[in-house]
């Protein structure tokens, strides 16, 4: 291999190792802010908790009285059903 050769791979290999230099610090930097980002969000966690809990709660006593008259009217058909159907079949005895 000549001089030149060489001295270029010389050159090629400083140029990864600075490219994957960036990339360590990038990623380490990355790491550092999630662990600090961490120690944040366990403070706040449980507050956000309790509000998405009182979401939940809300939300699912809304549904319940939107759906109540549509449960309600679906039972008085089908006891309206039964009766028809009982009544018919004690007819034809």
């Amino acid at each position: 291999m000549s001089a030149g050769a060489s001295v270029a791979l010389i050159f090629l290999i400083i140029q990864t190792i600075f490219v994957a230099l960036v990339f360590f610090v990038l990623f380490a930097a990355m790491v550092y802010g999630m662990h600090k980002l961490r120690q944040v969000i366990t403070r706040f966690m449980p507050k956000a908790q309790a509000f998405t809990q009182q979401v939940a709660d809300v939300t699912h006593q809304v549904s319940d009285k939107v759906a109540s008259p549509f449960l309600w009217a679906n039972g008085m058909t089908a006891n309206v059903e039964a009766t028809v159907k009982s009544a018919i079949h004690r007819v034809t005895r």
